[in-house]
């Protein structure tokens, strides 16, 4: 860790993680009450998160419930987790399992619910367990991002944008359609989407196809930096597919493209080559920094300016989340 060259608000102190990365680690004051703490730094804490993207936050007496009352004072509102594609579950008021897949399988970086009409502008993840080894989680800045991806990858998705798409049937096991909106109601489901901006087909009787459209690259709303924004790697083929087949041995190779999981295609419908993929997942693993975890560790990211990943772990591991502050894409522009 290095020294940190910016003048801190009094009674903060914080370091560097790296001297590669900006994101920091800031040290709580020993005894202080964690509710006294976080409503004396809040300010000072938003406005680090804006030039720093992520900060690790160490020393406060936490369990998931403290965690949940922090989250509240330091981003009152929180986002409903309807519709999200990722294997969660709720432990308490607003707050979640980071992830339920399985500690052998590791999760690519990536901009929490950007493919939706709305998202959290903050994510803070909070260790309920330390891992035995591994498990560490990792961040990126979405600016370094945006300027280390070629002209002609950039270009593409400025002039083509996202198109993700999701198919719900029995030959698809990772998530059903009541794990991911609570109901089978189709009248529910399809009144959800519309609000949503979410179309949706339905190709049986209980087989649903869902197609969201986005920029891949945002102007941040308060920064105004351009970042690279977006969920393409994860929801692409290219990289769950092999996923799909460590974790559900058993389950059928997709046949068509409505037996896919879920697909990222160009805006227009055009597919996103593979090779595209794999340039923007190895720039992820080049840019990242693997924050590691202590109990009652708090890791608050403004998920515009950071994206987060994981790494596959061994033994325990207890890891949650809470998304907090909803911005709707309508509010603000593409780059």
């Amino acid at each position: 860790m290095t020294t940190l060259d910016i003048a801190l608000p009094e009674g903060l102190t914080a370091e560097r993680l790296s001297t590669q990365h900006p994101f920091l680690l800031v040290h709580a004051e020993a005894g202080v009450p964690f509710d006294e703490w976080t409503r004396q730094h809040r300010d000072a804490l938003r406005a680090i998160l804006l030039r720093h993207g992520a900060v690790q936050i160490r020393g406060l007496d936490l369990n998931k419930q403290r965690f949940g009352a922090m989250g509240k004072i330091l981003e009152p509102e929180a986002i409903d987790y309807t519709g999200g594609i990722g294997p969660r579950h709720l432990v308490e008021d607003d707050v979640f399992t980071s992830t339920d897949l399985p500690p052998a399988v590791g999760l690519a970086s990536h901009n929490e619910m950007s493919y939706g009409s709305i998202w959290p502008m903050r994510v803070l993840f909070f260790c309920e367990e330390a891992p035995e080894s591994g498990g560490a989680t990792t961040v990126c800045d979405a600016r370094r991002m945006f300027d280390c991806l070629p002209t002609e990858i950039r270009d593409e998705f400025l002039t083509r944008g996202i198109r993700y798409v999701r198919n719900y049937s029995k030959r698809v096991p990772y998530k059903t359609i009541q794990e991911t909106f609570g109901t089978t109601d189709r009248e529910q489901i399809d009144a959800f989407c519309k609000k949503n901006n979410i179309e949706t087909q339905w190709l049986g009787d209980d087989a649903l196809q869902l197609r969201q459209y986005g920029p891949a690259i945002r102007k941040h709303p308060e920064t105004g930096d351009s970042v690279f924004f977006n969920t393409l790697a994860l929801w692409h083929p290219a990289y769950w597919l092999d996923i799909m087949r460590r974790v559900y041995p058993g389950a059928p190779e997709p046949q068509t493209a409505n037996d896919l999981w879920q697909d990222a295609q160009y805006g227009d419908g055009g597919e996103i080559p593979f090779t595209v993929v794999m340039h923007i997942l190895a720039a992820y693993e080049e840019q990242e920094y693997d924050v590691s975890w202590q109990k009652g560790d708090v890791l608050y990211i403004d998920n515009m300016l950071a994206s987060h990943g994981r790494k596959p772990f061994s033994g325990k591991r207890s890891i949650l989340a809470s998304f907090r502050q909803p911005l709707k894409a309508s509010d603000i522009q593409a780059d």
